[in-house]
């Protein structure tokens, strides 16, 4: 089972000094494998991922922003460290880093299902994020199937 996390993806920053989650770019992100490590020390089955906090549009603590309620598809390119050997300088066993890209999905086309609430923050229909600078709430708001 792999399993993504601290996935960084391109953010703009706002005159507002916020952020603003980009439609699509490159993207940065590790990966590790393996029971013993669940994303963001939370367990679950098959793929997950976690973004990191300043593509909510908040510093940590503040809340989602603009990114909160959207969709994304992400895509692993590069496994440099991994295939030189270089990961087990920085990484232990069954851990690596990607590089990537990202692009905007309509919700619609995740078949996942969210399950129990793993993650505080996520911005579903029904929830807002009021610390977000340049939008009243969560800017772009989806539901789960």
């Amino acid at each position: 089972m792999l399993k993504l996390s601290a996935i960084l993806l391109t953010l703009g920053s706002s005159a507002l000094a916020g952020y603003v989650q980009k439609a699509s770019g490159n993207a940065s992100f590790t990966y590790y494998s393996g029971c013993s490590s669940p994303a963001c020390g939370k367990t679950a089955t098959g793929y997950t991922a976690a973004m990191n906090q300043l593509a909510f549009g908040a510093s940590s603590g503040l809340g989602a922003g603009d990114a909160c309620g959207r969709c994304f598809a992400i895509t692993g390119l590069f496994l440099h460290v991994l295939y030189t050997g270089g990961s087990s300088a920085f990484f232990p066993s069954s851990h690596g880093a990607l590089t990537g890209t990202f692009e905007e999905v309509e919700c619609s086309e995740w078949t996942g299902s969210d399950g129990s609430s793993l993650w505080t923050g996520a911005c579903l229909d029904g929830e807002d994020a009021t610390f977000w600078p340049t939008v009243d709430g969560c800017g772009n708001q989806g539901t789960a199937p």
